[in-house]
């Protein structure tokens, strides 16, 4: 199947989304392109009010809520497995550069960006709509796959150019402290679930934990642990909020031994408990 999804938002189509839904997931990440309407959402404490020629990039391991959509909204997100983007991305783009687009994740964009930008978009959305059948009986399968993925590489480019042109930051080369770093992350995304150990992740990379520490903290602001943390609790909300999993097979699909020290680890981060958080977001939304 193909790295990448299409969910048009328009009035006469049903979407999956309603307000007080997480829209992110740890696998996936994101941009919404607006036509029309108005969109809000919520990232931390952070409120965007998207509009059209507004762009909205969320990255892995973030919590966007969708707090309103208008009757009239009109637009298209995109969800783009992370195994696929970020090997593409962390060729172009610093780690100083993903990190802003994280902590600024909209922009607006002038007419004609925006316009090329959406027929880009809409020409990779069309193209996979129109070859999405075939790609399982043609004998032409896997030439269609990599045409379409060819294509997601250029629209992930497009995307960021068009960001970048309207943000106060070029993309700068990568030193070796920052291949460390997107290494790390990469890593991250991988192995999470099962490792939660700083010395598995400095591990990998041949380093001693307190260094590899140092070069994480200096280049994130973070530490890995940290970042760890961040990872497996949210994926923890994500399941208490978005699935049916009981609290015990949330806590074997984390790798934690029991349901009791996953409560704990949960509680230390969050302040409450998974059990109080499920009720909590239920009553939210």
């Amino acid at each position: 199947m193909l790295p990448f999804r299409f969910h048009p938002i328009r009035p006469d189509v049903v979407h999956p989304f309603h307000a007080g839904q997480i829209i992110s997931t740890i696998e996936l990440c994101g941009v919404f392109l607006c036509r029309q309407g108005h969109v809000e959402v919520s990232f931390g404490d952070q409120t965007y009010h998207i509009r059209r020629g507004d762009i909205y990039i969320y990255t892995p391991s973030t919590l966007v809520r969708l707090l309103r959509i208008s009757d009239d909204a009109e637009g298209l997100l995109v969800e783009v497995q992370v195994s696929y983007l970020l090997p593409i991305i962390y060729k172009v783009v610093s780690v100083e550069n993903m990190l802003w687009i994280r902590q600024h994740p909209c922009v607006s964009l002038p007419e004609d960006t925006f316009n090329h930008l959406d027929g880009v978009l809409d020409a990779l959305a069309r193209r996979a709509d129109e070859e999405l059948p075939r790609l399982t009986t043609s004998p032409r399968k896997n030439l269609l796959t990599e045409l379409l993925k060819s294509m997601g590489h250029t629209a992930a480019m497009e995307t960021l150019d068009a960001y970048f042109a309207n943000r106060p930051i070029a993309p700068q080369p990568q030193s070796k402290h920052e291949i460390v770093f997107s290494q790390f992350m990469l890593n991250l995304f991988r192995h999470y679930r099962m490792q939660r150990d700083v010395a598995f992740y400095a591990d990998l990379q041949h380093m001693a934990p307190r260094y590899f520490s140092t070069i994480i903290r200096q280049q994130s602001k973070k530490t890995p642990l940290q970042w760890i943390i961040e990872m497996v609790i949210t994926e923890a909300k994500l399941l208490l909020e978005d699935s049916e999993l009981s609290i015990k097979e949330i806590a074997t699909a984390l790798n934690f031994p029991t349901q009791s020290f996953f409560g704990k680890y949960f509680k230390q981060y969050v302040g409450v408990g998974p059990r109080e958080y499920r009720t909590l977001m239920k009553n939210f939304s």
